[in-house]
């Protein structure tokens, strides 16, 4: 009986460190899984009055498996960009904040922002306001 309770401790210390392995690989697998499902492509359309200066910076972020701890991290990437009505700007990412401004201090001319996401549309805003500015975050359960 007593050698029948020591090969029991010995391979239960043997298959520890093995179930441990299999387990992690398992949250590892399914959170890679959401993490995929949570990333998309994203086109930002800067539209409105045609020929508008503006100015803007937009961000994106990535999402990634941290095994210790065990937890779900994020790098970003930070763009920023000038230029006319009308510009779009594409990339692949898991979340995205963007904020743009007019450069001319009149209200007849509109600043529009529209961010899309795997073809649909998930955000719009605009201005009319002198030297008007829109933002946007976009995460990733919208």
């Amino acid at each position: 009986m007593k050698r029948l309770l020591l090969l029991i401790a010995v391979l239960a210390l043997l298959l520890l460190p093995m179930s441990c392995a299999v387990i992690e690989g398992v949250i590892k697998s399914r959170v890679d899984a959401m993490i995929e499902e949570w990333t998309g492509n994203y086109t930002i359309k800067v539209g409105g009055t045609a020929g508008l200066n503006f100015t803007g910076e937009y961000e994106v972020w990535f999402f990634h498996f941290n095994p210790d701890p065990q937890s779900i991290v994020y790098t970003k990437d930070s763009y920023t960009v000038e230029g006319q009505v009308p510009q779009e700007y594409t990339f692949e990412g898991g979340a995205t904040a963007v904020m743009f401004q007019k450069r001319a201090g009149d209200s007849w001319t509109l600043l529009e922002v529209e961010i899309w996401r795997d073809g649909e549309l998930v955000a719009y805003r605009d201005t009319s306001d002198p030297w008007g500015a829109v933002s946007v975050v976009v995460a990733l359960y919208e």
